[in-house]
């Protein structure tokens, strides 16, 4: 009796852990997961490159049949990350360390220097800097990483990378003002290109994702002409978007709330 006990004692223990050890990852890091098909995507496919290709050929034309106005030089004004430049290194890094988004570390990987072109990038905007137009690129990077910004894009090949046409964030992440800087000094702004749709304007900042569909409704006819955008799956304001308050939800609500939004077959 005494030997039987001590092997069910065992088996137990046993069970135990083994339960321990394949329990079900905390909500944090099934959030990490969750991205990690969009990675693959993006970092691996045929088609992710593709979608860059015709979106700076789309970008090309455009700029080409762009009317000239008198005494107004042509600019495009571009986002840097994930529509000029790959970070889907550092969201790789989230997924493989369980660690999530912070300003920390984000300057780190910014430091870094390590994010490549999205392709086709590089020879749009040094076609744009040769025919008569200036590139600007306003993003949301902190202004305390803008010599390491302006240090990789060169080095990537980018032209025109400079303290005027390099617009990085100083208080607000709503770029409407720095855009209407850009025309206040003379510009004839012919292009806006992005991957997140607030790269547009103040229209869809802070706003749910029925208001952002809303807006893409209304704008159809510029997308292609006047609107490009890059495909970025990896993380943006279409997230934030799912719900209101999302930025500020625990990571089992932010779960709760993508499972929400999912629009499902009966099965039926």
């Amino acid at each position: 009796m005494k030997k039987t006990s001590l092997l069910s004692t065992s088996l137990l223990m046993v069970l135990a852990l083994s339960g321990c050890a394949t329990q079900k990852p905390d909500a944090a890091d099934q959030l990490n997961q969750q991205s990690v098909m969009a990675l693959n995507w993006f970092q691996q496919s045929g088609e992710y490159q593709a979608l860059a290709y015709q979106a700076f050929n789309f970008a090309t034309l455009a700029y080409d049949k762009a009317p000239s106005l008198t005494g107004k030089p042509k600019a495009v004004i571009v986002d840097l990350d994930e529509t000029m430049i790959d970070n889907s290194a550092y969201s790789a890094w989230q997924v493989k360390a369980g660690q999530s988004y912070a300003d920390q570390t984000w300057s780190t990987w910014t430091q870094a220097r390590q994010a490549t072109a999205v392709p086709g990038a590089v020879n749009f905007a040094n076609y744009v800097n040769s025919h008569g137009g200036t590139m600007f690129y306003v993003s949301n990077r902190d202004s305390k990483d803008a010599a390491a910004t302006a240090d990789n894009l060169k080095r990537l090949g980018f032209t025109g990378v400079n303290e005027k046409t390099l617009r990085l964030k100083t208080d607000s992440s709503n770029k409407q003002a720095r855009f209407d800087a850009i025309r206040a000094e003379g510009y004839n702004v012919v292009l806006y290109i992005g991957d997140n749709l607030n790269d547009y304007g103040a229209a869809t900042y802070h706003q749910g994702n029925a208001q952002r569909r809303a807006f893409v409704n209304q704008n159809s006819r510029l997308f292609g002409t006047q609107f490009i955008i890059l495909p970025n799956p990896l993380y943006g304001d279409w997230e934030s978007g799912l719900g209101e308050g999302y930025n500020k939800l625990t990571p089992e609500q932010k779960l709760q709330t993508r499972d929400a939004n999912l629009k499902a077959w009966s099965g039926k």
